[in-house]
């Protein structure tokens, strides 16, 4: 009997919640597995020692391939945050400053003011600009205001 035939006719009984109360989930499918895997067994048909250990050794690799994607969406929910911040830090040196963009028509420039600046849900920074909004990539030039025209 191989272990998979053996996960299917395990019941939850006093072995299964003795389990429970480990901290990992891996060790509790293992746990699991093993004792399925053992109460199952025949003894004119014991488990093939090679087959049960390329199985745990699956189920390991199971476990730490998780572990390490888990660590990759953590890495890169950082990268985000700080690719954010580069972002504001950006665009902060262009506060109180008049920059000149392309119109959404992608024809005509404009020029307005900064007054603020953030990061859009798509990680874009955009410029506040009066009652404009536009985004960092359409300016094409800055212009620093001169203290006596504000």
């Amino acid at each position: 009997m191989t272990l998979t035939q053996s996960i299917g006719s395990t019941q939850s009984g006093s072995g299964a919640s003795a389990i429970s109360g480990r901290s990992s989930s891996g060790d509790n499918q293992f746990l699991q597995l093993l004792i399925a895997n053992l109460r199952n067994q025949t003894p004119t048909e014991p488990v093939d020692n090679n087959s049960f250990m390329n199985q745990m050794s699956q189920l390991s690799s199971m476990e730490e391939q998780k572990k390490l994607n888990d660590n990759l969406g953590q890495l890169l929910q950082f990268q985000g945050a700080l690719a954010r911040l580069d972002g504001l830090s950006r665009g902060a040196s262009l506060l109180g400053k008049e920059v000149e963009y392309v119109k959404d028509d992608g024809q005509a420039t404009a020029t307005g003011k900064v007054d603020s600046i953030r990061v859009d849900e798509q990680g874009v920074v955009r410029l506040k600009l009066g009652e404009q909004e536009i985004g960092i990539a359409q300016v094409v030039g800055i212009h620093e205001t001169s203290a006596a025209g504000n």
